[in-house]
Order: C-alpha cells, then sequence, then structure tokens
C-alpha cells in the first residue's frame, strides 16, 4: 500500500496556522510578563511602605528623614560627570540618611534587590542596564538635589516631605477658595516613593516603566498605579509646572 504523504498545499495550511497561533500568543506572553513584574514592583513598595510604617512605629509617629542621592539634579547629570560609585544610595558613608540605609536592617529585613523595579526605564547604577535601585523617594533635598527645600514650601510639601514629620493620613481641607482648593489637591497627589521616569529627549515626554505608566507609595502609604495619561497631566514636562 502506498503512504499518503503531505501535499505542498497542506503542509502551507499547517504553516500558516502555527504562524497565526504564534501572532496571538506572544503578545498575550509579552502582556503576561509585564503585568508580572508591575506585581513584583507592586511588591516592592508595599514591602518598603511597611518599613516606613515599622519607622513610624518606633520614632513616635516621625517618617525617616530622608537625604538621597535619587534627586532631578544629582541623578540627571550626564554619566561622566558625577560617577555612579558617588551617588551609590546604598553606600552607608556617603549616603547614610538615603531611604535604604534609613529602613535596612532596623525596620525591614536586609533585602537590597526591593528598591529595584524589574520593568525599570531608569535606575543605578546608570552604566549598566542591571540596576540596582530604581526609585525615586520623597527625600528632604528633592527636587534640587543640593540643599534641603525649605519647610512648608511648595517644594517640600510635593516632592520632599520624608522629613522626619509626623505621618497623618492626608486629608484635603477644601474651602471654597480656588487657590488654596488646588494646592490641597495638588499636595494629595504627593507621594513617598515612585518609579523613576525617562525622558527620551530634552524638554520631550516622560515615560515610566509600566506602559509609559508608574507605581508609586502615595501619602496614605497605599500601592498606586497612575497610567502614563495621568502622569502627564500629574508632572506637566517642558517646564509647564506641576501639580504635585
Amino acid at each position: 500500500m502506498r503512504k499518503r504523504a503531505f501535499t505542498l498545499v497542506e503542509l502551507l495550511v499547517v504553516i500558516a496556522i502555527i504562524a497565526l497561533l504564534i501572532s496571538i500568543l506572544v503578545p498575550a506572553l509579552g502582556e503576561a510578563r509585564n503585568r508580572a513584574k508591575q506585581v513584583v514592583c507592586s511588591s516592592n513598595l508595599r514591602q518598603i511602605g511597611v518599613g516606613i510604617y515599622q519607622y513610624w512605629t518606633e520614632w513616635n509617629g516621625r517618617v525617616p528623614y530622608v537625604w538621597s542621592p535619587m534627586t532631578n539634579n544629582f541623578f540627571g547629570q550626564p554619566a561622566g560627570r558625577i560617577p555612579d560609585d558617588q551617588i551609590d544610595p546604598f553606600d552607608r558613608q556617603r549616603w547614610r540618611e538615603s531611604l535604604p540605609n534609613q529602613l535596612m536592617p532596623r525596620h525591614m529585613a536586609e533585602e537590597p534587590r526591593i528598591f529595584a523595579c524589574p520593568s525599570a526605564v531608569n535606575g543605578w547604577p546608570r552604566a549598566s542596564n542591571n540596576y540596582r535601585y530604581t526609585y525615586r523617594p520623597a527625600s528632604i533635598n528633592q527636587p534640587n538635589g543640593g540643599q534641603a527645600s525649605l519647610t512648608g514650601s511648595y517644594f517640600r510639601e510635593h516632592f520632599g516631605f520624608l522629613d522626619g514629620r509626623i505621618l497623618w493620613n492626608f486629608r484635603m481641607d477644601l474651602t471654597g477658595d480656588p487657590i488654596h482648593d488646588a494646592q490641597q489637591y495638588a499636595y494629595s497627589r504627593g507621594m513617598y516613593l515612585r518609579d523613576l521616569l525617562e525622558m527620551r529627549t530634552a524638554g520631550g515626554p516622560i515615560h515610566g516603566p509600566h506602559k509609559g505608566g508608574i507605581m508609586l507609595l502615595n501619602r496614605d502609604l497605599q500601592v498606586e498605579f497612575r497610567d502614563h495619561e495621568t502622569v502627564l497631566k500629574d508632572l506637566a514636562p517642558a517646564g509647564a509646572g506641576s501639580r504635585f
């Protein structure tokens, strides 16, 4: 008896079906991988939030006083101007008041890996894609990096409120005054920690690691996701000001 083999047409049909299945499955697998990375990032931030809370319980209701190299000016310098070893946030000699050094090991486990988002588009060391630190804390020297923001100032309330203050759940005090209410709303958008962003061109749009969005630890120490559109509105790039 003759053995029946595949015809050329049948073989092409099988190849076409396999190609179609691959085209359907690959994006789904990529989406699942991105989602898994976002979950890891969320878990990292939640653990850091627990560390801040543990600090709070030991220091009479105060948050850590954080002085950080992860600032707009310090971190944003070209890689050749400030060497990576000088902005090592785990360096206990140079940056003893960075967030990792304030929390580890007393208030959280000695787990430096939780300070890196697996989806990061920016981080330290800058010379490597194998980042060890990828979050921007609301340190007292935000956003200018070189000096502490003044108490009660816009910069301090929006960017630098990890300043040893008493931690209260933030509640907006709306009065009907549009200026006052706008400030209250802006303050409510602040955060203790967020993913570092990437600006692909000078003065151009900014991007977070999660489809352009970011994961963050908000003022109630809750993990929150903000999509790309929300990030653009909040940070208002190209010198247009910021809502928080």
